[in-house]
């Protein structure tokens, strides 16, 4: 994968990334927040216009991960990767029809506040909801670090040289998040967005006009291409056959979909969203860029199994990351394609790892600092809700603190971790945010009788079942790409959890509530609770 680019092209590559970061670090300057908590998470972020905050909060959806695992996966096995992009695309649904707007009016600050003014809420529920997003964020930051380390060494033609990638590229990156807040991020991603998705588009038109407009002939040049022939076009490529198989599908869709709807880059915006009428123009903006993107991605995958199918193969799986490469050199000799694809990567990993280290370093400032200083204080639960600031609260600088740690230390941990099997990383942080977060988001927001117990039940159990899954999986041990190869202590052979994870944490939130003492006495008040707040 040296061959990528010739010296020329990468060049222009890095040319282009340098002026871009120097550009996102000027704006994060003229833009970020100041030291205010308040500004930093929520206010700047206001300062926005919907239509920029749907187009933002559309690129937080879009890892760098989306760009080139994804596109890889249609390529090498058809069908099964683009059931991905549709429990994708179904969760982006299910978040602006049932989030955004009840999310805007109830939390001020973090998705935490909303459990404190639906009455399930507390210092405990705020510390664990803080920790379990950092345990979603975390593994996200490694694989985002660890993919394009994995690009810009090759690129570069010295893949000796991934670590330094990897420690460079993290720096910048925190950089970015602690200088700009939310706004100077936001201007990040649509500056991300303008650049990408134009790119991909021509990208897929550039496919189609290969094979003469007729998608037809393409899909029969992608089957013959991947080496699959008509199975390209059927369930079970990635997923496998059988019961198994239909176990990884649906777990795919229904796991990938609660995990879209829980994203916390994508709440931490969807909290700053206006009004409802801002909230719904911010949904039309949002599903429109995926949608568009979406389309671009499946036929540049597809395109990739018709015209470059073969030295995918010959390549093995690591080279799936370099699809969207491979597939620029074919459509363009010259290499203008390639660079302008290689950009397309470096600017999505950089606006999707300022996004989260910015969310999570929110959740360990706001959320677990903030809850250990209010049991030391003996401040109320629900202050955030109400709109003062707790007496053990910490400002914005914490934040900024915090994100700058989470980003240090995901750039450490990449380091040891780039040889790793990448795809078992993408399936737990997956798998806790649609299993941990998205029920406990739901329960609160629709459920009365959700207590604080039912929380932290959904919250920890989800987690534990969760990680459990995957520590049994063929992804750990007993196969040759797993963890552990020359162990087997796995259990079944699913890879994708989400049809028996996610039930199990909207049970448990279930059970943990009903089975909760306190119940009887807040169900007299939360109804009134409820109404009060709805009527704010």
């Amino acid at each position: 994968m040296t061959t990528l680019l010739d010296p020329s092209s990468r060049s222009l590559v890095l040319a282009v990334f340098s002026v871009f970061v120097v550009i996102c670090l000027m704006l994060c300057i003229v833009t970020g927040a100041d030291d205010d908590d308040r500004a930093l998470v929520r206010s700047g972020s206001r300062r926005l216009r919907s239509w920029q905050q749907g187009i933002a909060m559309g690129g937080d959806t879009t890892t760098v991960a989306t760009v080139t695992v994804l596109v890889g996966m249609v390529a090498t096995s058809g069908f099964d990767g683009l059931g991905v992009m549709l429990g994708s695309l179904m969760g982006v649904v299910l978040l602006l029809v049932l989030i955004v707007e009840p999310l805007r009016r109830h939390a001020s600050l973090t998705v935490a506040d909303l459990l404190d003014a639906r009455g399930s809420g507390g210092p405990t529920v705020r510390a664990s909801w803080g920790v379990v997003t950092l345990l979603v964020c975390f593994p996200l930051l490694v694989v985002q670090l660890v993919v394009v380390g994995n690009v810009a060494a090759a690129l570069i033609g010295q893949p000796g040289a991934r670590t330094g990638c990897i420690v460079v590229i993290g720096c910048v990156m925190t950089a970015l998040a602690v200088i700009g807040g939310i706004r100077g991020t936001g201007v990040v991603m649509i500056a991300k967005s303008a650049v990408t998705l134009p790119v991909l588009v021509v990208a897929a038109v550039l496919v189609l006009h290969r094979f003469g407009g007729d998608p037809g002939r393409l899909l029969d040049a992608a089957a013959h291409g991947s080496g699959l022939g008509g199975a390209y076009l059927r369930p079970g490529g990635y997923t496998g056959e059988g019961w198994v198989g239909a176990v990884n599908r649906i777990g795919q869709i229904f796991g990938m979909s609660m995990a879209t709807l829980a994203m916390p880059a994508v709440l931490m915006r969807a909290i700053s969203t206006k009004s409802p009428r801002g909230a719904r123009t911010v949904g039309r903006w949002m599903l429109g860029e995926l949608t568009l993107l979406y389309a671009a991605l499946a036929v540049v995958g597809i395109g990739a199994a018709a015209l470059v199918g073969g030295a995918l193969r010959e390549a093995g799986p690591s080279a799936q990351v370099f699809t969207p490469l491979l597939l620029g050199g074919a459509l363009d000799s010259g290499g203008v394609l390639v660079a302008a694809l290689a950009c397309v990567l470096f600017l999505t990993a950089l606006a999707a790892v300022v996004d989260v280290t910015l969310a999570a370093g929110i959740a360990l400032g706001r959320d677990v600092l903030d809850a250990s200083g209010r049991r030391a204080s003996g401040a109320p639960g629900d202050s955030h809700a109400s709109g003062g600031h707790a007496a053990g609260g910490v400002d914005g600088a914490a934040s900024r603190w915090s994100a700058a740690l989470t980003g240090s230390a995901a750039a450490l941990v990449a380091v040891f971790t780039a040889d790793w099997n990448l795809v078992v990383v993408s399936t737990l942080w997956l798998a806790v945010c649609g299993a941990a977060l998205a029920p406990v988001l739901l329960y609160a927001l629709y459920w009365p009788g959700f207590t604080a117990r039912g929380a932290l039940w959904c919250l920890w159990g989800a987690t534990v079942v969760s990680v459990a899954a995957l520590a049994v999986s063929p992804y750990v041990s007993g196969a040759p790409a797993a963890i552990f190869p020359d162990y087997d202590f796995k259990v079944w052979d699913v890879t994708i959890p989400g049809l028996v994870t996610v039930p199990a944490g909207f049970l448990l939130g279930w059970l943990g509530s009903v089975t909760d003492p306190r119940r009887g006495a807040r169900r007299l008040s939360a109804p009134e609770r409820h109404r009060e707040l709805d009527a704010a």
